[in-house]
């Protein structure tokens, strides 16, 4: 690369040369390609930590915004429709990059104050990545290169209407930022399989990351798992706003979701709690369940609408007599492995 600064303290040396390839814009599979694979996911997980961000295009913006690999340029300032600009100043926040263009379309609008579609932030994208033939974070780069990107920006988002991982060493866990990322996806409302997809990783590595994730908030399901990141601010809580409006008997039973306690104990538990019969609470639960397709996503649907909040109790209660509801000896639930509910 181009004027190679010396490695800086604190880097191992193949920490240091996958620092100067995400910049570049070697793609990750590429790059996992010319080392041991494992060795070079560990490096970027390091990197990701040491910078507080938790995508690659984050790292590389944070990478170039403290001057430890060297700008480019700067170039002349391309003549650039503003839809096209825009977009390209909003890679550098740091959303999970299956939520970017999502993101992107909520939180950006143009110098006009018009808000951008999904279709012109995923067109403004594909036109970006053909000028430069390079990846989305290797956009970064060339963004600090044409004056679109700056270092006293920031890779913190707007607010946004859903759920997104805190940066890491926020929050009372401090996970990796793998594990975040594994946490928001399924906070998200996407199954395990579909999180695994979203990471470019197997089905077995978020299982275990959940797992971890749940001895870190000692919890045992991943519905209380999500709840408990809400409550610690490990994920960011999604924007506040007005319109479940659910009946009382539903307001009852959300309020209970996050219940620490299997699936199949839930019912008992709810109806211990609320005193509302068997058939009401299935038909409550069904209704959340149809309405946003999963029992954590749900959850975060609780906070948004001030359902829930970081007084909700999660602890299952002993005056239930639910087995297993209290101590702890019982089994390590690994919650779903499809689209279930844990």
């Amino acid at each position: 690369m181009k004027g190679r600064q010396q490695r800086p303290s604190g880097y191992s040396a193949l920490q240091w040369k996958v620092a100067e390839h995400l910049v570049a814009g070697t793609p990750l599979d590429r790059l996992a390609d010319t080392e041991k694979g494992t060795a070079v996911h560990q490096a970027v997980n390091s990197i990701q930590t040491r910078l507080g961000v938790l995508t690659v295009r984050a790292a590389a913006f944070r990478l170039l915004q403290e001057n430890l690999v060297p700008t480019p340029g700067p170039f002349a300032t391309l003549d650039l429709d503003p839809v096209t600009r825009t977009v390209w100043a909003g890679l550098r926040w740091d959303v999970l990059d299956i939520d970017l263009v999502p993101a992107l379309a909520a939180g950006l609008s143009t110098p006009d104050s018009l808000r951008l579609s999904p279709n012109e932030v995923t067109g403004a994208l594909a036109r970006l990545t053909e000028m430069f033939q390079t990846t989305r974070h290797g956009l970064i780069r060339c963004g600090f290169a044409h004056r679109v990107l700056a270092p006293e920006q920031s890779t913190v988002p707007p607010v946004l209407d859903f759920v997104a991982a805190s940066p890491p060493g926020v929050g009372a866990w401090d996970p990796s930022p793998a594990l975040r990322r594994a946490l928001a996806l399924r906070a998200s409302g996407r199954d395990v399989a579909s999180c695994a997809k979203a990471e470019a990783t197997t089905f077995d590595t978020i299982t275990g990351r959940l797992s971890v994730c749940r001895k870190l908030a000692g919890v045992r399901t991943q519905r209380a798992l999500v709840h408990r990141a809400l409550c610690d601010e490990v994920l960011l809580r999604p924007a506040g706003c007005d319109g479940a409006d659910p009946s009382s008997a539903t307001r009852s039973v959300w309020q209970l979701l996050p219940l620490d306690v299997p699936d199949t104990e839930l019912t008992v538990a709810i109806c211990a709690r609320t005193g509302l019969d068997t058939t009401t609470v299935h038909g409550c639960l069904r209704g959340l369940r149809i309405r946003y397709r999963d029992d954590c996503a749900a959850i975060v649907a609780g906070w948004k609408y001030g359902v829930l909040d970081e007084l909700t109790r999660i602890a299952p209660d002993a005056r239930t007599g639910i087995p297993g509801a209290t101590g702890t000896n019982s089994p390590d639930l690994t919650g779903p492995t499809g689209g279930g509910t844990r």
